[in-house]
């Protein structure tokens, strides 16, 4: 019996995805993170305005909070993570659609 392929960690299939995103130090930075470890605190799906009220702090993002609020306002799902990194929290809005990932980072709560 041949033995089943291991899954991914949350890490690496993250990582994997935040690649699409657009160029950047925000997403250089988030990279490093996973690959160094970085625990990823929150990776759901559903619609993009309630997981913005209840997970979202736009106010609190110092890099990337305008896209992230764009990415967040749509009416259709997404999917959102949230990245703990020392004294950061990055947070990564990925759409269902195919589109890049947005991402934004602020300090911890």
């Amino acid at each position: 019996m041949a033995a089943a392929r291991p899954q991914p960690s949350a890490q690496e299939g993250l990582h994997d995805r935040v690649l699409a995103a657009a160029p950047g130090s925000i997403r250089d930075d988030l990279l490093s993170a996973l690959r160094t470890g970085a625990e990823v605190v929150l990776w759901i799906n559903g619609p993009a305005a309630s997981l913005a009220r209840h997970y979202v702090e736009i106010d609190a993002l110092c890099d990337g909070a305008e896209a992230a609020a764009r990415a967040l306002d749509a009416a259709e799902p997404v999917g959102l993570a949230q990245v703990d990194d020392g004294p950061w929290r990055f947070t990564v809005v990925l759409p269902h659609d195919g589109g890049r990932p947005v991402v934004a980072r602020g300090t911890r709560p």
